[in-house]
């Protein structure tokens, strides 16, 4: 097997806490054949200058750059800065395992058929100790059906900063959306769309859960999501576009329900207005319901 060169690409914002642990799993991976590229993206706290620090004692490619957004940044590292044939990530705070670079490049040279290839994720507090029994990632259940573009459109099970992709690939699907705040989501389904993505039943990366995570976002996050899934309603089978319409809009019912209920009915009658119901959407409309009508928090004097 050949050692071909890996970009590995780190975008950081305000992670002065996390950052050096993070470039640490980086330059630290046994597999050596690696060109770290780090962004730091407008940071207001002392990223820079632990980064500048870092920088000199491992002479990654480092740039600072008044704030530009994550997909922006990504983008922009990888088109003038990347030469590897295959590309890795990670946030800023998080890190990865030390031989994770090294076992996804031994699978996909040797399974060439496959684009892209994803693993596991451990969620770490911010003391770095793994939170048992928690994750906001649904895990893969089946590693071939789990993966295909019809799965993925309805529930994406990708920890992004497992994920080792070829750049070629990349380049062809596009790059990242720089119009929403699930460029991962969006790449995935272009990605799959048009080739097969490999799962390894491997933990490669302890994600961090602090409370500040955009994924904490929830009403962002269910609008970014609808609007990618949107977005595929015209270019694939007007009955699958239908249902997947339906469940996405039904799942995000239940899960604003609670405390966001006006945005909670939006999305209901979004899924209504498709006219397709199937066990799913029973579950999520029924469990939606009940939040709806019997929780509620007091927030800001005002109810939501």
């Amino acid at each position: 097997m050949d050692n071909p060169l890996v970009s590995v690409i780190v975008s950081c914002y305000n992670h002065e806490k996390y950052i050096e642990e993070c470039i640490l799993s980086i330059v630290n991976q046994t597999y050596k054949n690696i060109e770290l590229i780090v962004i730091d993206d407008g940071s207001s706290d002392n990223s820079p200058v632990l980064l500048e620090k870092l920088q000199k004692q491992y002479g990654f490619f480092l740039e600072l750059q008044p704030n530009m957004g994550l997909s922006k940044t990504l983008n922009k590292a990888i088109r003038n800065y990347a030469h590897g044939k295959y590309l890795a990530g990670s946030g800023s705070d998080d890190f990865l395992a030390l031989d994770r670079i090294e076992k996804q490049v031994r699978y996909m040279e040797l399974q060439p058929e496959y684009a892209m290839v994803c693993g596991k994720a451990y969620t770490v507090d911010e003391d770095s100790r793994i939170i048992e029994n928690f994750s906001i990632i649904d895990p893969v259940v089946d590693p071939v059906k789990s993966l295909t573009f019809e799965s993925l459109i309805e529930r994406d099970p990708i920890p992004s900063s497992t994920v080792l992709v070829k750049k070629d690939v990349w380049e062809e699907s596009g790059g990242y959306n720089e119009n929403t705040v699930v460029e991962d989501l969006d790449l995935w389904l272009k990605i799959a769309y048009r080739y097969k993505i490999g799962y390894m039943d491997d933990y490669f990366v302890y994600y961090r859960w602090h409370g500040s995570n955009m994924t904490a976002d929830t009403v962002k996050m269910c609008d970014a999501v609808w609007n990618v899934v949107k977005s595929w309603e015209h270019k694939i089978d007007a009955a699958f576009a239908r249902k997947i319409l339906a469940r996405r809009s039904a799942i995000s019912f239940n899960i604003l329900a609670r405390h966001h209920k006006k945005e909670a009915l939006e999305y209901l009658r979004r899924s209504l207005s498709y006219a397709y119901l199937d066990l799913f959407v029973l579950t999520n409309y029924l469990k939606g319901s009940v939040k709806l009508l019997f929780f509620w928090k007091k927030s800001n004097n005002k109810w939501k």
